[in-house]
């Protein structure tokens, strides 16, 4: 059995409401998305009911990343973070992520069935996070988790590299490795921010070779970047592009993806797809960007 398909719907969501709610009725009719990569905050707080009358029936393998919450806590305070070394920093962080569990709880009571399996958190703060300080987070967390029955996953970002602007700058994957070693936590990729965080199309396939090496790999997620500023983001920006056939400025190929799965084997905990599709474009043109992806996945 396939590990479960999830997309991170909100990259590719049309502006209006109504279109919203046909694009996910058209992501449910695909027959192969089994959840919904939810942004926290995002659309996820503004109206629960509404979110769950989109997700209930449909997507069962749901994940909440806290990436949007955690890059607007570190624009407001750069300690913020669950790898800050700064006590308060820490303690906030924890805070937000008891936060999200909570909505979580209230979201499965509105629509009185499990939607969301795991929440996606972050090796924040950006430059100043500390592999120690991530790691008593983890141990912390893990018995929280643990408790709600949700998966505890990292979502790995670009690491702080001092030759390359990067985005998030949080740790490598090597310290996330390190600090999960006492944890429940496993570790998801990313293509194109492993991608942003070297500027080097072979990273995604290393990274995705570490976890694997120490049994830690969680979720393999296809995102596309790039090396030109396009209607998508800027240049090596957290643009999620899509493959290159699609969006000729992406370094995301077939061939590269297939490459990815292979070294993978099976062993990730799930698999999707996060792309921008154009802001004009049809339901029927959106999908098909997205089935594009699955395809060059061999599924």
């Amino acid at each position: 059995m396939n590990p479960p398909f999830i997309v991170g719907a909100y990259a590719a969501l049309p502006a209006e409401r109504t279109a919203q709610e046909d694009f996910y009725t058209a992501l449910a009719q695909t027959g192969w998305i089994d959840g919904i990569e939810i942004p926290y905050p995002g659309i996820f707080p503004t109206d629960l009911t509404w979110l769950a009358a989109q997700l209930k029936g449909r997507f069962n393998h749901s994940v909440i990343t806290a990436i949007p919450g955690t890059m607007g806590r570190i624009n407001a305070d750069k300690h913020f973070g669950l790898a800050s070394a700064d006590k308060n920093g820490r303690s906030e962080a924890l805070k937000f992520t008891r936060e999200i569990i909570r909505t979580i709880d209230e979201l499965h009571q509105i629509a009185d069935e499990r939607i969301v399996t795991g929440i996606e958190i972050h090796s924040a703060p950006s430059i100043l996070a500390d592999k120690e300080a991530f790691a008593a987070s983890l141990e912390e967390l893990s018995s929280l988790f643990a408790q709600a029955n949700l998966a505890l996953i990292i979502e790995h970002c670009d690491a702080y590299n001092p030759q390359v602007p990067g985005e998030k700058r949080f740790l490598s994957v090597a310290d996330e490795i390190w600090a999960a070693k006492n944890s429940s936590a496993q570790i998801t990729i990313n293509w194109g921010r492993s991608v942003v965080e070297t500027h080097d199309r072979t990273a995604p396939a290393q990274h995705i070779q570490q976890l694997k090496e120490a049994q830690l790999l969680g979720g393999l997620m296809f995102s596309g970047a790039g090396a030109e500023a396009t209607q998508y983001g800027p240049v090596w920006g957290d643009a999620h592009l899509p493959l290159d056939e699609d969006e000729p400025t992406s370094w995301m190929t077939a061939e590269l993806i297939a490459e990815c799965m292979q070294i993978a084997g099976g062993e990730q905990t799930y698999q999707g797809i996060k792309i921008q599709t154009p802001k004009d474009a049809s339901l029927a043109t959106r999908i098909q960007m997205l089935t594009n992806i699955r395809l060059a996945m061999g599924l």
